[in-house]
C-alpha cells in the first residue's frame, strides 16, 4: 500500500470471492456451459472464476453483475451462513436436472442467511420437535412412523382432529417457511436443516390447498424421520415412502379418521374432505394402509377420479387456501418500521438483491427497494 501524487491512501482493488462468484451463477439456474456462452469466455475461464485460479476482468465482472442481478457487493461480501454444505431432501433425484437442484438449493441457503441476519435483532420462533430414539429409517416399520406422528401431534397439542393452516403450526414451531415459484414441475417443496433450524421452500405454484398441506406434512416427516440421513439414489425410494406415510398419519390420525370412514364412495369421501380438508386420493391411499379400504377399493375411487378428469385438481381444493409464511416477512416489516434496520445496512449485510430478499421474505415487490417509483396516471377532468 503506498501514497498516490496526492498523498492519499491507494487500496488494492478488492477481487471477487470466488465461491460466490458460482453462488450467483447457480441461483440464476445457469450451467457453466450456459454462462460462458453469457459472458463470451470459456468454460474452462468460467470454472477458474469459481475456484480462484483466476479472477474476471472489469469488463467480464460487469456481465456476471449484468446478467446474475446481483450488486457489487454480494460478490464481496461473506455469505451469513455457515460453511456447511447442506443437503436437501429431493423427492426426484433423477427426473429434477441438476441445475434446478442448485438453484433451488441457493434460495434455501439465501433464506437462511436472512434469518440469521434477522435473529441478529429479533427472537425467531424457538425449534420445538419432540426427539425420536432413533433411526427410523433403519426399521423399515410404520408403527414406529405411526407413533412418531402421533407424538408430534401431542408434543404440539393437536389433538386428533383436522389440523387447519398447517404453515402456521410450522411457524410456531420454529420452521422458516419460504413460498416461492419455483419454475420447476417436478419440485412441489423441498427442505433441509440449516444452522440447527428446518427451512422448507414450498412452491407458489401448487394452488390447491390440500395438496400444499400435504407437501408440508411430507417435509416435515424428513425433518422428524430422516435428520442426518444422506439421500441417494439407492435410499430415495425408502426415505418418500416414509415421508409419504408419514404425513398421511400426521393428517388423518388411525384412530380418529378411521372411526369417521363409513363409506367408499366419492361423495362420502367428499363430506369427509370438507371436514378434514385432505384430498380425496390421499385419504383413499390412507385407509388402504389402516386396511379400512383394500387395494381393490382404492384402486376403484382412483379410477373413478381419473375418469372423472377431477384427479389432479379435486373439488372443495380452493376452499382451504394455505396461509402464506409470515415469520420472514413480518420480521423485515418490524425492522423497517422501527428503524432498526434501513434497506442499506440489510444489503450491505446480505450482499444480496433487494429484489431477491423481497421474494424470498414475501412482502411485496418494492417494499425494499425504495429506488422503484409507482408512477400513477393523472386522471383526467
Amino acid at each position: 500500500m503506498g501514497l498516490n501524487h496526492e498523498g492519499a491512501v491507494k487500496r488494492p482493488l478488492r477481487k471477487p470471492i470466488p465461491e460466490r462468484l458460482r453462488e450467483a451463477r447457480e441461483a440464476r439456474g445457469f450451467t457453466l456451459e450456459q454462462f460462458a456462452e453469457v459472458l463470451d469466455v470459456s468454460r474452462q475461464a468460467v470454472a477458474q472464476y469459481e475456484t480462484g485460479q483466476t479472477s474476471p476482468g472489469g469488463d467480464v465482472m460487469a456481465k456476471i453483475i449484468a446478467s446474475t442481478a446481483q450488486p457489487p457487493i454480494f460478490f464481496v461480501t461473506q455469505p451469513l451462513r455457515s460453511g456447511q454444505t447442506i443437503t436437501p431432501f429431493w423427492r426426484r433425484l433423477k427426473r429434477m436436472e441438476l441445475h434446478h437442484r442448485r438453484r433451488i438449493t441457493r434460495r434455501l441457503e439465501w433464506g437462511a442467511d436472512i434469518a440469521t441476519f434477522i435473529e441478529q435483532f429479533i427472537h425467531l420462533p424457538v425449534v420445538k420437535l419432540p426427539q425420536m430414539p432413533h433411526s427410523i429409517i433403519e426399521l423399515h416399520d410404520n408403527e414406529e412412523i405411526e407413533r412418531a406422528a402421533e407424538k408430534l401431534r401431542d408434543y404440539w397439542g393437536l389433538g386428533r382432529g383436522p389440523i387447519r393452516a398447517l404453515s402456521l403450526r410450522l411457524e410456531e414451531n420454529g420452521f422458516i417457511l419460504l413460498n416461492e415459484k419455483v419454475g420447476c414441475q417436478d419440485m412441489d417443496a423441498v427442505s433441509a436443516w440449516q444452522g440447527g433450524r428446518p427451512f422448507v421452500l414450498f412452491s407458489s405454484e401448487v394452488e390447491s390447498g390440500p395438496r400444499v398441506a400435504f407437501n408440508l406434512a411430507h417435509e416435515l416427516g424428513h425433518m422428524i424421520l430422516h435428520a442426518g440421513v444422506e439421500v441417494t439414489d439407492k435410499n430415495i425410494a425408502l426415505v418418500e415412502k416414509q415421508a409419504n406415510f408419514f404425513a398421511g398419519a400426521l393428517l388423518l390420525p388411525r384412530e380418529s379418521f378411521g372411526a369417521e370412514l363409513l363409506g367408499t364412495s366419492l361423495g362420502y369421501l367428499l363430506s369427509l374432505k370438507s371436514r378434514w380438508g385432505v384430498a380425496i386420493s390421499a385419504m383413499a391411499y390412507r385407509a388402504k394402509e389402516l386396511g379400512i379400504f383394500n387395494l381393490n377399493q382404492q384402486g376403484y375411487i382412483m379410477k373413478q377420479l381419473n375418469a372423472r378428469g377431477i384427479k389432479l385438481r379435486e373439488p372443495l381444493d380452493d376452499q382451504f387456501k394455505m396461509p402464506r409464511p409470515s415469520v420472514l416477512a413480518e420480521s423485515i416489516r418490524m425492522l423497517t418500521a422501527n428503524s432498526v434496520q434501513t434497506t442499506d445496512e440489510m444489503q450491505r449485510a446480505l450482499g444480496l438483491n433487494l429484489a431477491d430478499v423481497e421474494s424470498i421474505c414475501g412482502v411485496p415487490k418494492g417494499f425494499l427497494d425504495t429506488r422503484i417509483v409507482q408512477f400513477q396516471p393523472r386522471q383526467r377532468n
